[in-house]
């Protein structure tokens, strides 16, 4: 049971990177889980949104299908009518984010919490990958968050207009391996551990006065949940980076949501969705200058520093020779054929 302190009910609601996957799930839960709150599902393709707004809603008694909020016929009626709609958005473009929060704005749909859930991940060597895919991995995972705060923060006050105690949660999504980059991630690592650094400058700046206590910061480092970006990780992921990840034991969108839901309730702000995650957001914390809150912080602490001083330098030289053993079995079979 919800405590309150990441309330579903009465709220506005944007999802990004809505149309499958995780953000797809928070906006189904949030659509039939209340009864008031009203969800905006961005993506970057109409032909993609459309038809996932009105599956979230197959079944409930609506007489029109998802509404798009650049459609020239939107008027207020409709807005107070409907509790889901739609937004085409590039969010590696920083004039299209622009123009999303202006049409939020001109329709008074201002988003009290912000689930930032675009990103994903092609695993290979880095040497393999191609241009268009290194790009993507820039594109997604990096910069749609730069585009996204960036906007939000330059248009707090309009957003803020037309309320006296306007607030919002804005929640970005990372990964579990910004706490240990290794190899196979070259195209998603990087841009994860960058997310990173921008949040703990952004937790530094809102704490200026027009952003204090009304804007929170909160960071979720999921482990694997299945999904269509899991399944097509898997075909191309490294025999290399399989075995350093070791089994893989993916949770179901909907328990990686509610496990997600559940602890920013509780009231913290860098989320694990497993154990692993939680143990290696420890050793991130140990002998670093990380302050988050997340659960058992305190403990944390102290794993980080006793792991970094006896565990890690340990593991990193298995590591290393699971990689060494990797490429000298692979060089083998390419002298012999």
């Amino acid at each position: 049971m919800l405590s309150g302190k990441f309330p579903l009910e009465d709220q506005v609601i944007l999802i990004t990177g809505g149309s499958q996957g995780l953000g797809k799930q928070f906006a189904y839960k949030y659509f039939h889980e209340t009864k008031r709150t009203k969800v905006i599902v961005v993506s970057r393709s109409d032909a993609k949104l459309k038809p996932v707004v009105e599956e979230i809603e197959a079944g409930e008694d609506i007489d029109d299908e998802g509404v798009c909020l650049h459609h020239d016929t939107l008027n207020e009626d409709v807005i107070n009518k409907r509790r889901i709609f739609y937004l085409a958005t590039d969010l590696s473009d920083f004039n299209a984010v622009d123009d999303m929060f202006n049409t939020l704005i001109k329709f008074k749909l201002c988003p009290t919490v912000i689930l930032n859930c675009v990103g994903g991940s092609t695993p290979k060597l880095f040497k393999d990958l191609t241009s268009h895919e290194i790009e993507l991995g820039i594109n997604q995972n990096y910069k749609s968050v730069v585009t996204l705060t960036h906007s939000f923060l330059q248009k707090y006050d309009q957003l803020a207009q037309f309320s006296s105690d306007y607030k919002c949660h804005v929640v970005l999504f990372s990964s579990e391996v910004s706490f240990f980059p290794f190899i196979g991630y070259g195209q998603y690592a990087p841009l994860k551990v960058a997310m990173k650094a921008l949040i703990s400058i952004l937790r530094q700046e809102i704490l200026a006065p027009e952003f204090k206590d009304k804007v929170t910061l909160s960071c979720v480092y999921p482990g694997n949940f299945k999904s269509e970006g899991y399944e097509l990780e898997e075909l191309t992921k490294p025999a290399i980076t399989k075995i350093i990840e070791g089994p893989s034991f993916p949770i179901s969108c909907d328990e990686c949501c509610n496990k997600i839901i559940y602890w920013l309730d509780k009231g913290y702000n860098d989320v694990t969705t497993d154990a692993v995650g939680w143990l290696l957001m420890a050793v991130d914390m140990g002998l670093n200058k990380n302050n988050n809150n997340s659960f058992l912080y305190w403990l944390q602490l102290l794993i980080g520093v006793l792991a970094n001083l006896i565990i890690v330098p340990i593991y990193m030289i298995i590591c290393k020779w699971q990689i060494n053993s990797y490429f000298s079995a692979a060089n083998k079979d390419k002298k012999e054929d």
